[in-house]
């Protein structure tokens, strides 16, 4: 099966293909209803071949359907029909619950997305939870939100915005306890040192998890009614994560 990936981020909107070498993108932001996305998605690939889609959404998704609209975008996106604007079968899940499923293996995985916004994931056990993280608190006055997004870095500074980082990666391990924290989105490149036992990617590793939402993968991720739980093929190797 090719599957097309769209991850819908605050700034850009992410475009890669099975079949298809890198990947290709175009400007998101506030101004951005999913009826315009859509077009510029079906512009991008009209060269491309697929057979379904993945949707990497930023925001709440419930039973396989997006809850609320967008904090960072335009409207218009809770009552879309994706299926028929694209013509294919298409399967939405929150952005950053796409992008830990790419790394994750077995165990407890803890994916922070470090974008236009902050995003988080859980994955423990074989059932991936997408986590609500930016009004936690990081210091008496300021959350999440506050101190790590990329107003934060842009406003701050690299110094600052890296120390609230390595601040927010302690506060998570002791909340979660991770067996590994993987680090994601288009921010971690600024990152220097990687926080301590922590793992960074970037945005094109997110097309595993796409693929892991279509049968065919070598684990499938089934939509429950707040979490998907990852079905394994009999073939699998069950080795453990790095």
């Amino acid at each position: 099966m090719k599957v097309l990936m769209i991850d819908v981020g605050g700034t850009n909107v992410k475009l890669m293909a099975s079949g298809h070498e890198g990947f290709r993108r175009f400007p998101s932001g506030r101004g951005l209803t999913a009826a315009k996305m859509v077009e510029g998605v079906l512009a991008q690939t009209a060269d491309w071949s697929y057979d379904a889609v993945s949707l990497g959404f930023p925001g709440l998704v419930r039973e396989g359907k997006i809850a609320r609209e967008p904090l960072n975008l335009s409207g218009g996106w809770m009552r879309y029909d994706f299926e028929k604007a694209f013509g294919k079968p298409v399967r939405i899940v929150n952005d950053a619950a796409m992008q830990a499923l790419a790394s994750y293996e077995k165990g407890r995985l803890l994916f922070l997305g470090l974008g236009t916004s902050v995003g988080a994931t859980l994955i423990a056990d074989d059932v991936v939870v997408p986590l609500e993280i930016g009004i936690i608190p990081l210091s008496k006055s300021e959350v999440f939100l506050d101190r790590l997004s990329k107003k934060a870095l842009d406003s701050y500074g690299k110094r600052r915005w890296q120390k609230a980082v390595n601040k927010a990666v302690v506060l998570l391990k002791d909340i979660f306890w991770p067996d590994h924290f993987q680090l994601g989105g288009g921010n971690t490149k600024h990152l220097d040192p990687i926080p301590e036992g922590c793992v960074a990617g970037n945005n094109q590793d997110a097309f595993r998890g796409a693929l892991r939402l279509w049968p065919g993968a070598d684990m499938l991720a089934e939509t429950q009614s707040t979490t998907l739980r990852i079905v394994r093929t009999p073939q699998e190797d069950s080795g453990g994560q790095e």
